[in-house]
């Protein structure tokens, strides 16, 4: 009985997995220019690890008590985390255990080789959310959710968000597709959502990439970003992979912050990972707005580096703008795009149906 009862479960996912990355086409809307090698240039940026866990265990998220304190965090864990990151040449990682804080309090972080970014990971049964960057000066700050098995409704998600802005913070909506905790349908201002993270068919990365295409067609703006959830000790959660390219001026705190806000990430598998590089108008990267005052058509250049093999596509609201499957290494595409006000255009770059980079949004005004 077991196998016929795991194929009913898993088919309708795999089968929403197959359909999740198909959009219709688009292609008339781009007319391909002469494009100049080595345009645009890649930026300056940091290799930031988002979602990392210092321990496995749930008892504290579930009930946390003074008797649970013991498993709010574990400092063998993030001292674990930040070695593994460091040695991975990782420049920031972004630490969300569940419903604590108390790791943003070590003294190991410090003197970390890298910088490591306070966070929490807001969970509950209805749905996951990261805050990161809020400020908090004990582990009695953290804004948590209702108690475990509490109904949780639109005002608690609402009343999170807020919070987590009135403390300088950001909200990404994490894995928004994990069956069982799904989140709902409205964003409640949240300012991103997490597309990609653990190569599972229950995290459902392309549904989740599919759930923000569609909230970026109704006008919302949303940044994508990448999430390792990284548990260590764990076996299913202790890869530490996909990562985030942050455009920045320092790998600090506070730039990388600024970066992820500006939506200035591009989405990796790995370290080794193809650059995608995407600009509008000569200057606008992911994350920017070009005003298109009164045109109806905008020049774009696409470029990847390292991508031999790979396929690349271009989307915006109406579809699939541009596909090709790149024979260089250093491949660059210059387009003519027809565009409107309210749309937007992003890129992805695959080999075969495994995600290797994603971009954010340029959008048009």
């Amino acid at each position: 009985m077991r196998a016929p009862l795991l194929a009913l479960v898993l088919l309708p996912l795999l089968g929403a997995a197959a359909c999740a990355g198909r959009y219709p086409s688009a292609h008339a809307r781009v007319r391909e220019l002469s494009a100049t090698a080595g345009v645009p240039a890649a930026p300056r940026d940091c290799l930031v690890a988002n979602h990392v866990h210092t321990l496995v265990s749930d008892r504290y998220s579930h009930a946390p008590t003074a008797a649970n304190e013991a498993r709010a965090y574990d400092p063998a864990g993030l001292r674990a985390a930040i070695a593994a990151f460091a040695g991975d040449g990782v420049d920031a990682i972004v630490v969300t255990d569940h419903n604590s804080t108390y790791a943003r309090f070590d003294p190991a972080i410090a003197g970390a080789p890298l910088t490591v970014i306070p966070g929490m990971e807001w969970t509950t049964r209805r749905g996951h959310a990261l805050q990161i960057g809020f400020a908090a000066t004990s582990p009695a700050d953290a804004a948590m959710p209702p108690a475990w098995r509490a109904r949780v409704v639109a005002d608690d998600f609402r009343r999170m968000v807020v919070e987590t802005h009135r403390r300088g913070g950001l909200v990404i909506i994490a894995h928004p597709r994990v069956p069982f905790r799904t989140w709902p349908d409205d964003t409640f201002g949240a300012d991103g959502v997490e597309v990609w993270g653990l190569d599972s068919v229950v995290i459902r990365n392309r549904q989740a990439v599919r759930w923000w295409h569609d909230r970026l067609r109704r006008g919302e703006r949303l940044v994508a970003v990448a999430g390792t959830d990284l548990h260590p000790g764990a076996w299913l959660r202790a890869h530490r992979r996909p990562l985030n390219r942050v455009t920045a001026a320092t790998c600090g705190e506070a730039d990388v912050l600024a970066g992820l806000r500006a939506g200035h990430v591009l989405l990796v598998d790995d370290r080794d990972a193809p650059r995608v590089v995407l600009e509008a108008d000569g200057g606008a990267r992911p994350g920017d707005t070009v005003e298109l005052a009164g045109r109806a058509e905008v020049e774009l250049q696409l470029r990847v580096l390292a991508g031999a093999g790979a396929r690349v596509r271009l989307l915006g609201p109406a579809g699939e703008l541009f596909t090709r499957t790149l024979a260089e290494p250093d491949a660059a595409v210059r387009l003519r795009l027809r565009v409107r006000p309210g749309e937007f255009v992003r890129a992805e770059l695959h080999r075969g149906r495994r995600p290797i980079a994603l971009t954010n949004p340029v959008y048009f005004r």
